[in-house]
């Protein structure tokens, strides 16, 4: 539902309030208009442009996640950056050539469950907050996982197909930051790997 769809001019609003006799009319016309406006703003997708998500693989080689979810939770614009900070003896250096968005997401996998085989645009930060992920990346010729438990991080190289599981019985929680192209998905999904059975 598109908020154009559901616009309601102040003209409109103006002529029913005026038209209006009674105190209870008035409050009657003026709940009819906040629930429309309220309606229309709670469906719109506030996240990803349109054009960007898909909630199913569209190829027919795609795998898809079981007990898989991924809730943004912010996203915005950095540009190009260089920065270098040493402090306390500590040296970190993060560099990005081009325009690059960055984007924060919760993550969860239930017991036995898979994100499915993807990769993404730029390279993606994992924190594991509870549970366990069982990660599978295709560049390793023989598939074995690598795992990583509570208070571990790992990191996706964008373009890596991967795929993280739950072989445990609680479930994951985990936070994901991702480094992408303004606007691109986060996610792009793909096939199984031939070296993976």
């Amino acid at each position: 539902m598109s908020l154009s769809s559901r616009r309601v001019s102040l003209s409109h609003v103006t002529e029913l309030l005026i038209s209006a006799t009674s105190p209870r009319r008035v409050l009657v016309a003026v709940i009819t208009v906040l629930a429309v406006a309220a309606g229309a703003f709670a469906c719109r997708d506030t996240t990803t442009p349109k054009d960007l998500s898909k909630s199913a693989p569209t190829g027919a080689s795609e795998t898809m996640g079981v007990g898989f979810t991924s809730a943004l939770i912010a996203r915005g614009n950095l540009g190009t950056f260089h920065m270098q900070s040493k402090a306390a003896g500590y040296d970190v250096e993060l560099k990005s050539h081009d325009n690059t968005d960055v984007a924060v997401a919760n993550i969860g996998i239930e017991a036995g469950g898979s994100s499915g085989w993807h990769s993404h645009p730029g390279p993606v930060l994992v924190v594991v907050k509870s549970g366990t992920i069982t990660f599978f990346r295709a560049d390793n010729p023989d598939c074995s996982a690598d795992v990583y438990g509570p208070g571990s991080s790992f990191t996706e190289q964008g373009g890596l197909v991967a795929n993280a599981t739950n072989h445990g019985t609680e479930p994951v929680v985990g936070v994901a930051t991702f480094l992408a192209p303004p606007g691109a998905a986060l996610r792009i999904d793909a096939a199984k790997p031939d070296n993976c059975s």
